[in-house]
């Protein structure tokens, strides 16, 4: 089940307000920022540091939001910069060694913990392989489980538009898989997400 996005009127307050005030918004809207920070960054990105610098750039710039409608659109496109910056320096610290973090799996045999990170690596590969604009919407659609409507007004496009891309996301994600890793089992977004 997904969580609904925080009332349009804790924008309108924060908007009005002071640090209170925002630091209420930004409270609110961790969670589903960290998500898109964790859904949209992959492996390679720290999730945790783009959901913290995506909040910081919209407590900073929460000046320029004209209307409280659009914020959530809005506060989409710095995670997604934020997240376009993040992975821009991962892939240049790929080259500069340092130590890898690793956090343990609680309840999980080692096995399982171990096929479980390649199956989630897998489903990183063929996302990426998608276009940005496809993988956008599979991700808030099936992963976030949002409706139509609600990823039309984050994407800030047509709802025809995100079926069409859904319609052509899940074919690519299907090809690419199956190209890759054989037969598809529909639940490993799910699973991974």
């Amino acid at each position: 089940m997904r969580p609904a996005l925080p009332d349009t009127a804790l924008t309108v307050a924060a908007m009005d307000g002071g640090d209170r005030e925002i630091d209420a918004l930004a409270h609110a809207w961790l969670p589903h920022v960290y998500r898109w920070c964790h859904r949209f960054g992959g492996p390679k990105v720290d999730s945790e540091d783009a959901a913290h610098e995506s909040l910081m750039v919209m407590c900073r710039r929460l000046s320029q939001v004209s209307d409280p409608e659009v914020f959530p659109a809005w506060l989409f496109s710095i995670c997604k910069r934020v997240i376009a910056n993040q992975r821009r320096k991962a892939w240049f610290l790929r080259w500069v060694p340092g130590p890898v973090k690793e956090r343990p799996a609680s309840g999980w045999s080692p096995l399982r913990t171990v096929e479980a990170r390649e199956q989630a690596t897998q489903v990183w590969r063929v996302l990426g392989a998608l276009p940005e604009i496809q993988r956008e919407v599979l991700v808030l659609s099936v992963l976030e489980e949002r409706r139509g409507p609600e990823v039309a007004s984050l994407l800030n496009i047509p709802l025809g538009t995100v079926k069409s891309r859904l319609r052509l996301a899940r074919i690519g994600f299907k090809e690419q898989w199956a190209e890759r890793y054989g037969a598809l089992d529909l639940n490993i977004l799910k699973e991974v997400g």
